[in-house]
């Protein structure tokens, strides 16, 4: 029946029940018009939504991968760079403590040993930077620092090498505490705990664990460095000779741990490519997911906004009716 043919009392009743569904299209035409997306998926899909929950479902979970990888890159990059600053360090002593060892002055030896003290206390305190609160290098026990603070290993190291008056003695003891199973370092230098496994970037795939400040090759420039710093200490009961050779000692294991710690950055610069490689793929699946939800649930913003312009039309129709009725006298009606 059209609403023209109804009864007075109905009429504003059926004119307000019309407004009010034009309101509803206005709003959800102007969302679409905005979106470009249905505000409807189950009418323009049909009823079949088992493709949308999906793509949806994918979406989100790239997206938590997404987070994951990115996560795990920023504390490579940054694990990355820290172990380049720590090798630095050891090479710089290393040059310092041959130049003093070369050399006829015993103070040359006191202050390159100084700088080998200082260049530990850097190295300690670059392994235990964090990302996003959580420590680097600490493996599972992301709550704290790796390492002791650079003096607190020099007071446990002052009982092990009191006494000792050659330069082989000082640099076994020292090179016994900070590598053997169960000596000083892993009883009271290291802090940390086992590598942590790295978080999934994908359905069965983890980004690969970082190594901690326990690996070997941080362990023996740690130990370089203790060994030079030690040769530069004036309550070391060593000759001058003894102490160029301790300074000479320290410069070789320095040496000798600049492989270790090439052969680490390697492993972490092989984790970086691949966790880059996997952010890229991640962001090319997420946009062929938006582009396969677009085509699901997408309208076309210009139909869109002609129906929008024809919903408020008659919306406007229907107030200039009330208007019009509810002017309407019995002499108007004659």
């Amino acid at each position: 029946m059209s609403w023209a043919t109804l009864g007075s009392l109905a009429l504003p009743f059926h004119l307000n029940r019309n407004a009010t569904a034009l309101k509803s299209e206005i709003s959800r035409l102007g969302i679409e018009a905005t979106t470009g997306e249905a505000q409807r998926p189950q009418a323009l899909l049909k009823g079949s939504l088992t493709p949308l929950a999906a793509v949806e479902a994918r979406i989100a979970r790239v997206a938590t991968f997404s987070q994951t990888a990115r996560l795990a890159l920023t504390r490579t990059d940054a694990a990355q760079a820290a172990l380049g600053q720590v090798a630095g360090l050891g090479q710089a002593s290393a040059s310092r403590m041959l130049t003093a060892a070369a050399g006829a002055g015993d103070d040359a030896v006191l202050t390159a040993g100084g700088a080998a003290r200082a260049a530990l206390g850097d190295a300690v305190a670059t392994l235990s930077q964090q990302v996003a609160g959580q420590a680097v290098f600490s493996g599972v026990a992301t709550d704290r620092a790796p390492l002791v603070p650079a003096d607190a290993m020099f007071a446990a190291l002052g009982p092990v090498v009191a006494g000792l008056t050659s330069a082989d003695a000082v640099a076994a003891a020292v090179t016994a505490a900070f590598l053997d199973p169960g000596g000083l370092f892993e009883t009271a230098f290291y802090q940390g705990s086992t590598e942590a496994a790295g978080g999934l970037i994908d359905a069965g795939q983890a980004a690969d664990a970082l190594p901690t400040a326990a690996d070997a090759g941080v362990r023996t420039l740690l130990a370089g460095l203790a060994i030079s710093a030690l040769a530069g200490d004036p309550a070391l009961g060593l000759d001058a000779g003894q102490r160029r050779a301790l300074a000479q000692t320290g410069a070789e294991r320095l040496l000798s741990a600049d492989r270790g710690m090439t052969a680490l950055q390697a492993r972490v610069g092989t984790a970086q490519e691949r966790l880059d490689t996997r952010v890229t793929q991640l962001i090319g699946e997420r946009d062929a997911l938006s582009l396969a939800r677009q085509e699901l649930v997408g309208v076309d913003p210009y139909e869109a906004v002609t129906q929008l312009e024809n919903a408020q039309t008659r919306l406007q129709s229907i107030y200039a009716v009330t208007a019009r009725t509810a002017r309407l006298s019995l002499t108007e009606y004659l």
